[in-house]
């Protein structure tokens, strides 16, 4: 999926992140091979503030719809509090993740560590297809796998394989720690503001 065009378009089109299905675009690819795109939601405390959540939430369906549009599989973790949950594995059943997305509790720390070795951990049980992670967050982890954010960054990069990373900081980007920025730079995946996006 390309991303990247398909927020453009959206955005010159309709003036807003309002995706429609004539705005989404595709990467043109020699061959057909299965697709799998995991959706990492934060729904930690900080992500409350300023209705983020259902800000995320919005993208996150935007997502799932173009998975849909594709025929490829998806999945949900969601990661609040000490740790992550794997909230959907792998379905066809797009359903099932929209329909978990309005159950899904907020409140607590922000484990992204945790969330994001959980996803590269369903990836590299992926044999033979697309998979990309797809990750919605303040980008302001405070619970830490090594002791520090730059140690955890560093942990990350080294579970991330071949995985494409699409990191979207659902924060002011004036207010950005650049974790996530880093990390997408880090192997080579794509990072957003949010901010841009609306």
């Amino acid at each position: 999926m390309a991303v990247d065009a398909t927020i453009r378009r959206a955005v010159r089109e309709s003036g807003s992140l309002a995706v429609q299905p004539g705005h989404l675009m595709e990467k043109i690819k020699r061959g057909q091979a299965d697709g799998l795109c995991i959706l990492a939601l934060d729904v930690s405390s900080s992500m409350r503030m300023d209705r983020r959540v259902r800000l995320a939430k919005t993208l996150t369906w935007q997502f799932l719809q173009q998975s849909y549009e594709k025929k490829n599989r998806v999945a949900l973790i969601c990661f609040r509090g000490s740790g992550a949950e794997v909230i959907v594995p792998p379905t066809r059943d797009h359903r099932a993740v929209d329909e978990a997305l309005d159950r899904v509790p907020t409140g607590g720390k922000t484990p992204l560590t945790a969330a994001l070795l959980q996803a590269f951990e369903l990836a590299e049980k992926e044999h033979g297809a697309a998979v990309a992670v797809v990750v919605i967050s303040d980008g302001r982890p405070n619970v830490f796998h090594t002791g520090t954010l730059a140690g955890d960054a560093r942990l990350l990069a080294g579970h991330a394989g071949s995985t494409h990373l699409v990191c979207v900081t659902a924060g002011q980007r004036s207010r950005s720690m650049g974790f996530l920025e880093e990390l997408a730079a880090a192997v080579a995946g794509e990072h957003y503001y949010l901010e841009d996006l609306l």
